[in-house]
């Protein structure tokens, strides 16, 4: 039940917020419940890590119900980590947005928020192939509406409906290839497809599943060439649903992407990975070179934040008994440090939108200087993105580049191809905090400007802690990526014998 309590908690809130926003009109009440909903949702989440380290199976409804109803929750280490990843970066996102979005339509944001959220959640504990379909279209559904939220601009319209079109054939593509798996098997239980597709392997038709799985959860994963709704939909987003969908919803496209790949049984599509991988690192990093809106600079940073994410992946599922664990850890650790970083990064991009009104980097020089506060987060945030130590990016990184070292060989070549994109990623990194924080200041920009409220500087502030904090105490993260690492590398082959040699036993 506790599993069911935490994603509906969230979904009765959005309902709750909507109405007391639309009568009350009050940014701080709506945010509130917002927050109170998110905290909530957290609580359940911590007693289904309760309980599953006490070793009991814990899932909604009964067994006697899913085998009639063929949809169903269970709890795992793997959701447990998306969703306590999600949930922190949305109550952080609560808070920013009391202060920083208009009172109109404050209601209609706040439901939104909660009902991605509350899919995003679902993702990570669905039971079979159906669940997590409609979770992900839960999530994907609220995403769009917040994408063109700000309707008075054409830029969010434009967005949105491009978002719209594409994650719409992306979704339509994954859908038929779990139809075909449904017509083979009849049934989606996630863990009784393995062994019911052995007769399939090798064959043309469960590749060309496996393609339609890829691409059509790929769109929403942001894995190039399917990448192209990103950058303009987290640069025209409101800010706060940026650090949303760069820091927690396409790594949930993600994770919906590899649970369905894994009950696909052993075809090997880790090499495939692998590649688009390298392919999503290089496009993102070169084409942010040339970027000077900040938020569409982070965009394609987001893209190539992926490929590092995904190389991990890639890794893993490639050759399980010798990367299964430690490249799901490095993969499943990026993914919460981008969570903190990337999430920071546009919020401070938002901050100085707020301050200034633009979005231009040349325009925000020296801005850092003038709000030290946000030029102090800035600068971690960015560092961090580009893999500086002692920061959280840098940990992470490490550890999938010992993914690759695990496998050696082209493995190898694979680290080295990591390196080179954060060393190409640092010509942008650095162009942008030089100008934001240490840029001269405009002769024409006005001497007072409109400043920060406390609500738009705490979670900021609180994400640049977390980003120093992971970076120099990563145990504090690996609590929560090891036992779900664990998890997907025993469902992958990683054995038991691997993980003491990786030193989880």
């Amino acid at each position: 039940m506790e599993v069911l309590l935490a994603i509906a908690i969230l979904s009765g809130a959005a309902l709750l917020a909507y109405v007391v926003g639309r009568l009350s009109r009050s940014r701080m009440l709506t945010g509130f419940i917002a927050f109170v909903a998110i905290a909530g949702s957290g609580y359940m989440v911590y007693q289904i890590w309760n309980v599953l380290q006490d070793g009991m199976p814990l899932g909604w409804p009964s067994a006697w119900a899913q085998t009639r109803l063929q949809s169903y929750l269970v709890a795992n280490y793997l959701g447990i980590f998306l969703a306590g990843t999600a949930l922190l970066l949305a109550a952080l996102v609560a808070v920013y947005s009391m202060r920083y979005m208009h009172r109109r339509d404050i209601g209609k944001f706040y439901a939104l928020l909660l009902l991605m959220t509350s899919g995003i959640v679902g993702v990570g504990f669905a039971g079979d192939l159906f669940t997590l379909y409609v979770l992900f279209e839960a999530m994907s559904i609220a995403s769009f509406v917040l994408v063109a939220f700000e309707r008075e601009e054409w830029e969010p319209i434009e967005a949105g409906v491009k978002y719209l079109v594409i994650s719409t054939v992306g979704s339509l593509l994954a859908l038929l290839g779990i139809s075909i798996v449904f017509s083979w098997t009849g049934t989606l239980d996630l863990a009784a497809l393995p062994s019911l597709l052995e007769a399939q392997v090798g064959s043309a038709q469960l590749m060309a599943v496996v393609a339609l799985i890829i691409v059509g959860f790929g769109v929403k994963a942001a894995i190039v060439p399917m990448h192209t709704w990103l950058p303009d939909a987290h640069s025209a987003a409101p800010s706060g649903i940026s650090a949303m969908l760069s820091g927690i919803v396409i790594e949930a496209g993600l994770i919906t992407m590899l649970r369905a790949l894994i009950a696909l049984g052993t075809v090997n599509y880790g090499l495939l990975l692998v590649w688009l991988a390298l392919v999503t690192m290089f496009v993102g990093n070169l084409i942010a070179l040339r970027q000077s809106d900040l938020k569409r600079m982070f965009a394609y940073s987001s893209v190539a934040q992926m490929g590092y994410i995904i190389m991990g992946v890639g890794l893993a599922l490639g050759y399980p008994t010798l990367a299964g664990f430690s490249g799901m850890r490095g993969a499943l650790y990026h993914i919460l440090n981008h969570a903190v970083m990337k999430g920071g990064a546009f919020l401070c991009a938002g901050a100085f939108l707020w301050i200034l009104g633009t979005r231009d980097i040349r325009k925000l020089s020296g801005i850092g200087r003038k709000f030290p506060l946000m030029g102090i987060c800035f600068l971690i945030f960015v560092l961090a993105l580009a893999g500086a130590p002692p920061f959280n990016g840098w940990f992470s990184k490490v550890l999938i580049a010992k993914a690759g070292a695990d496998v050696g060989g082209w493995g190898i070549f694979m680290v080295v191809m990591l390196v080179l994109n954060s060393v190409i990623s640092l010509f942008y990194y650095l162009d942008a905090l030089n100008t934001v924080v240490f840029g001269p200041i405009p002769e024409d920009r006005p001497r007072t400007l409109k400043p920060l409220p406390f609500l738009v500087v705490l979670p900021i502030v609180a994400r640049a802690a977390l980003s120093l904090l992971l970076g120099v105490l990563p145990d504090a993260g690996l609590v929560l990526v090891d036992p779900a690492a664990e998890y997907v590398a025993s469902l992958i082959g990683g054995g038991v014998d691997v993980l003491v040699a990786a030193g989880v036993h």
